[in-house]
């Protein structure tokens, strides 16, 4: 069975962070970008911009998985049900250094960075990111499409509400 390739939707310093990340993880055969600056750029690091997100339904996207690199929710939203349109599934993207909870749920189309601390019980639902340093408490709901910016805390039985941005060091306490 030939191994998975990986699309990022949107080749901007998160996308390329994404990138990174799934090369440490070294399940894909190779790693490629949508952006909307395609064709005029056709490489983002030292990855390739193979389409935009117009012409994504022209690619022949057998044996591909897809994340979204965008901080905007309605965006994330927009290009998820255009994934699940194109039949292109959803992966999840989890740094090696992150802890996580036995217990945790993780949905699709996740990604969390370096440094995030996912505690008891924790739920994360499809489409949120957690950047770097992010720490959740035991019994944490994050919903759908949420974001959370680089070292978010999260007080233990607190639900984040779908959509919602938190910004850089936000602390939810008790």
């Amino acid at each position: 069975m030939p191994e998975k390739k990986l699309l990022i939707l949107g080749a901007g310093g998160f996308g390329q962070s994404i990138a990174e990340v799934a090369e440490l993880l070294g399940k894909w055969e190779s790693i490629n970008f949508v952006d909307d600056r395609w064709p005029g750029q056709q490489q983002a690091g030292c990855y390739p911009i193979i389409s935009n997100i117009q012409a994504l339904e022209n690619l022949n996207t057998h044996n591909f998985e897809a994340i979204i690199a965008v901080g905007n929710s309605q965006i994330r939203k927009k290009w998820q049900q255009l994934l699940r349109d194109l039949s292109i599934p959803m992966t999840t993207i989890i740094h090696p250094q992150a802890v996580i909870a036995p217990s945790a749920k993780i949905g699709q189309g996740v990604s969390i960075m370096a440094g995030c601390v996912i505690g008891a019980n924790t739920i994360i639902q499809d489409g949120v990111i957690l950047n770097i340093g992010t720490l959740l408490d035991h019994d944490v709901v994050i919903e759908a499409l949420s974001h959370l910016s680089v070292g978010v805390k999260v007080a233990g039985g607190k639900t984040i509400t779908a959509s919602s941005f938190l910004e850089v060091g936000t602390i939810i306490g008790h």
